[in-house]
């Protein structure tokens, strides 16, 4: 499989998660082919060379860019899914809660990290595909533990619910103890 066809399934897999695709990750599959094909034009083997090397590495930006755009997507489902279970003891759940929130600050500092420190484009490509992959992973794990989370959501929520109760009929039945001792105290 070729270098451009490689960048356009993992833009697919990407796809796949996050239903809008960046432009910048189409645009740079749009560069590479028009380097190409000024590539096959040229006569002599330098420019073509240099044309193939320019549509390789535009290649392998467009994995990143799709890579980059991917993880952001995955932080924020991360982000959402931290508020919806703020009061759930995840890690009971979710045994490997930890390790994916570790993941994850290190993925964020990593990308945020990656513009300033732009290595070759075919190592930031492969870094940050297997960046999002794990990430895409941990993701899964924790979506799919929603549906055991939302229990002990509505069995906090039940409990909750339960030491209000006693607690209001505490209160009342002192304040009606306090009340029946005035009233024979004649106050």
């Amino acid at each position: 499989m070729g270098l451009s066809s490689y960048a356009e399934c993992f833009i697919k897999e990407v796809e796949a998660c996050r239903s809008d695709i960046p432009f910048p990750a189409i645009n740079e599959l749009r560069y590479a082919g028009h380097h190409l094909l000024k590539g096959l034009a040229s006569e002599d083997h330098e420019s073509f060379s240099r044309e193939l090397d320019d549509a390789r590495d535009h290649c392998h930006r467009s994995m990143y860019e799709a890579s980059e755009a991917g993880i952001g997507y995955l932080l924020e489902l991360l982000k959402a899914f931290d508020v919806d279970y703020k009061d759930v003891p995840v890690a009971e759940t979710v045994p490997n809660y930890l390790d994916v929130r570790m993941l994850a600050t290190s993925v964020s500092r990593e990308l945020s990290q990656g513009r300033l420190n732009r290595r070759s484009p075919e190592d930031q490509a492969q870094t940050y595909m297997a960046m999002f992959r794990d990430l895409k992973a941990g993701s899964d794990k924790l979506e799919a533990s929603r549906g055991e989370l939302n229990k002990k959501k509505i069995e906090q929520a039940r409990d909750n619910r339960g030491f209000l109760v006693r607690l209001v009929f505490w209160v009342a039945a002192a304040l009606i103890g306090i009340a029946g001792i005035l009233l024979q105290l004649g106050c």
